[in-house]
């Protein structure tokens, strides 16, 4: 990274600081200001009040200097600690401001960077780096509030530093002399800017290298996986006992833990070793400071309380390099670590949403067709459709069924515009979807995935998918998906909060409920076109059943999708189209597809000796 472009990150990183906390650099910039100022205003006091004592002053001068000193110094104290407070009380907005960017990102990002593993490391990177941006602003300050600092004290001690002797020659002329001072204050210059850049070229590196290690990087997000998704999940805790996989988490987790920590210290090592070097030339900095300062006292030059503060002031000075040099070198450093937060946050929306509304139809009129269409996910070579050519409109029933791994479910996602085609072209009405307002397209769909969630939110805001919502329409969905008697048995009804996270009088629901209530939000939408993506895998037959011809007559007049793998459920659908190796190997009702002795009732027959207790009762 270039110069310029590091300028660039800082730049952008301290208004987006802003922005997350407004008025926050100043605020940090006056509680620096002011700690300085105390701590130049300790120095005087400190040396005054020994040059008062030694001089034998009445004792009544010293404590009214002690008196208005306090009082100003006091004064100062309040200042910053209401500046710091105020400070502290905002870190959480900032934090919360934070988090904020990072899961607007994750929510709004198209759907095909969700599933791209780089995405996850990129969002693992970028929260390390918004921890280190918010460093920019104290690095930053640092920097300024050095150079007050350099100023400052060398206007201070300047009529202590060229005081000289007479009479003095050899070394003792030299120390006392002004060439004497140059020659201190710029050894110490010197050592202090060489170990700031120093500590910016070598002192970060071996961090920078376990943060860019991918593997270190897989090894965190798996520890992670154990304790937020395993471990904290509480629903996991049936299987945790039953199958006694205690040892195998614990294992697993510490294994983890001991294998990012080993790349970690290999990092640690380098850092200790870069210390040892910063530690030396700080030791010889000192060194030089005090040995001139005990060297002026020799000669007589200084009082006892003129030599106190003279070192004060002279170490205030040198820290005010250090900050500005050790501000500066951090700040182009963490420019490695922030340009983490860019990488995410920029990653590209590059999904064309569209501008055409889509047409607000009475008569429900839609049809939809996949022309020609050819799929491969991001990275892979191999095409999960093939040459798909599909027609429907809104009125039809339509079962989609195949083999699992034959891209039923994919389908679906090119379809409700989770991904876009590799080749082809999906029309609604004769027109690429593509070119549809993405919003309003979406508003079309209602679907019903095999792995829908459900949060731990009231039922209302579940069903209605926001906290604004009607309630009788609500409580009319929930009942008409089949948990009317569920819902009565519950003191609050739809208000009730689903789990036990944040509410303790939360309930547990089973996983039949829990998809009759992703039915119930998907009848809440009343989309004109409903997909269920076989919601109902993990149920019996007869179940399944039941929920789909109730959905049937749920439906009415809009389109409707029904993926299985379970043929027996969609033999009420009027078309069924049958899938195989990516493409359309069939289509047409069932009695149709018997007829035709081809693939699907090949599939009919490898399951119907499963379903001769059960579904062919149903349909005898």
């Amino acid at each position: 990274m270039t110069f310029k472009e590091k300028f660039a990150v800082i730049k952008r990183g301290i208004l987006m600081i802003e922005e997350m906390d407004k008025g926050r650099t100043a605020r940090i910039s006056a509680g620096k200001l002011l700690h300085a100022a105390q701590s130049f205003l300790h120095i005087y006091i400190v040396s005054n009040i020994i040059d008062l004592v030694v001089s034998a002053r009445p004792w009544r001068d010293i404590l009214v200097f002690m008196a208005v000193t306090t009082v100003a110094e006091l004064a100062i104290f309040i200042v910053i600690q209401t500046i710091d407070r105020r400070t502290e009380s905002h870190l959480f907005r900032y934090k919360a401001s934070m988090r904020r960017i990072i899961w607007r990102k994750i929510i709004d990002m198209d759907f095909v960077h969700i599933e791209d593993p780089d995405t996850h490391i990129k969002h693992q990177r970028a929260q390390q780096g918004f921890a280190r941006m918010q460093r920019f602003i104290y690095n930053f300050l640092d920097c300024g509030v050095g150079l007050v600092s350099i100023i400052a004290g060398i206007i201070i001690i300047a009529p202590l530093a060229f005081r000289t002797a007479s009479g003095l020659d050899g070394f003792a002329g030299f120390v006392s002399s002004a060439w004497g001072l140059l020659a201190a204050a710029v050894s110490v210059a010197l050592i202090e800017i060489i170990r700031g850049i120093y500590n910016s070229k070598r002192g970060y590196k071996p961090l920078l290298k376990v943060n860019n290690d991918r593997a270190i990087l897989q090894y965190g997000r798996t520890a992670h996986h154990y304790l937020e998704d395993i471990i904290r999940n509480y629903r996991n805790g049936k299987d945790v006992r039953v199958y006694g996989e205690q040892e195998l988490i614990t294992n697993e987790y510490e294994r983890n833990v001991r294998d990012r920590l080993n790349g970690w210290k290999k990092g640690l090592l380098g850092i200790y070793e870069s210390n040892a070097v910063i530690g030396l030339l700080l030791m010889t900095s000192s060194l030089i400071l005090y040995g001139f300062a005990a060297a002026r006292v020799v000669t007589g030059i200084l009082t006892v309380g003129e030599i106190v503060s003279f070192v004060m002031y002279f170490s205030r000075i040198r820290q005010g390099i250090s900050a500005i040099t050790n501000g500066f070198g951090s700040m182009l450093i963490d420019t490695e670590f922030v340009q983490y937060v860019y990488d995410f946050v920029d990653i590209p929306d590059e999904k064309y949403k569209g501008t055409i509304p889509t047409e607000k139809r009475d008569d429900d009129e839609y049809e939809f067709e996949f022309k020609h269409v050819w799929f491969r996910y991001p990275k892979s070579e191999q095409f999960v459709l093939k040459d798909v050519n599909l027609k429907w409109r809104i009125g039809e029933k339509m079962a989609l069924v195949g083999k699992n791994g034959c891209g039923k479910s994919t389908l679906i996602k090119l379809l409700c515009r989770l991904y876009d085609p590799t080749e082809g072209e999906i029309t609604l009405n004769g027109i690429d979807i593509k070119k549809y307002s993405y919003e309003d397209y979406m508003a079309l769909f209602s679907v019903v995935f095999q792995d829908s969630e459900l949060f731990s939110f009231s039922i209302a805001e579940n069903v209605a998918a926001d906290t604004d919502y009607e309630v009788e329409q609500v409580k009319d969905c929930v009942i008409r998906a089949g948990l009317g008697e569920r819902l009565s048995q519950m003191e609050n009804g739809i208000e009730t909060c689903l789990y036990k996270q944040f509410d303790e009088r939360g309930v547990e629901i089973s996983g039949g409920e829990a998809q009759k209530l992703c039915l119930a939000r998907a009848i809440y939408k009343s989309a004109p076109f409903i997909i269920l993506d076989e919601p109902t895998a993990s149920l019996d037959p007869i179940s399944e059943h039941d929920i789909y011809t109730k959905f049937n007559g749920i439906v009415g007049t809009k389109t409707a999708v029904y993926i299985s793998h379970r043929l027996s459920s969609c033999r009420f659908c009027d078309e069924i189209t049958v899938m195989e190796d990516g493409g359309i190997a069939e289509r047409g009702s069932h009695e149709e597809l018997l007829a035709k002795g081809g693939v699907y009732m090949a599939l009919w027959e490898a399951q119907a000796e499963y379903y001769k207790d059960t579904a062919g009762d149903l349909y005898a």
